[in-house]
Parts: structure tokens; C-alpha cells; sequence
């Protein structure tokens, strides 16, 4: 048959061929499966994010009072001028800007 008789070299690449398509094929699986994923939870958060505006809304339309929500409060409110200078000398965390 002579030196190139054999067809070791062509198995072996046609057997990695094989490998890196299923794994593509794989990859592929699990990145539509994470698109799925990541488009219902942005439904569901939109869809809370949207009912939660409309409720602020009416809430201000009649004239509650509604709570603001971007500053924290105070963790050192409760404590007297004295006492609240102690904690953060001690560092107590302080009210963030």
C-alpha cells in the first residue's frame, strides 16, 4: 500500500470536526435558551416597572403622599448630636450623597 495507505490523519480530523460542530451546536442551544431567559424576565420586569408607575401616578393624582425612594435614610437619625458623633468617629458608616 505504501507510505500514505493509511487514512489515520483524515479519521482523526473528520473526528474533531465532528466534536466542534456538536459543540457549536451546543453553544448555539445554550445561548438561545439564555435569550429566552433574558427576554421573559425583561417582560416581567417591565411589565412591574409599568404597573408600579401607574400605581405612583394615581397615587399622586389623588393627592397621597408618596414616599421618595432615592435617598436613603439616615442609620444615625435616631441617635442624639453626642452620640451619632461617637458612632461615626468609631466608623459607624456615614449618610451617602
Amino acid at each position: 500500500m505504501g507510505l500514505f495507505g493509511t487514512k489515520t490523519a483524515p479519521d482523526s480530523l473528520q473526528t474533531r470536526l465532528e466534536h466542534v460542530e456538536n459543540l457549536c451546536a451546543d453553544l448555539a442551544r445554550t445561548n438561545r435558551s439564555l435569550e429566552l431567559e433574558f427576554t421573559e424576565l425583561y417582560d416581567k420586569v417591565r411589565h412591574q416597572m409599568s404597573r408600579m408607575a401607574k400605581r405612583d401616578a394615581a397615587a399622586r393624582k389623588n393627592g397621597e403622599d408618596v414616599p421618595d425612594l432615592d435617598t436613603p435614610p439616615d442609620p444615625l437619625g435616631h441617635l442624639d448630636p453626642i452620640s451619632r458623633s461617637i458612632m461615626l468617629r468609631r466608623g459607624m458608616p456615614r449618610k451617602r450623597e
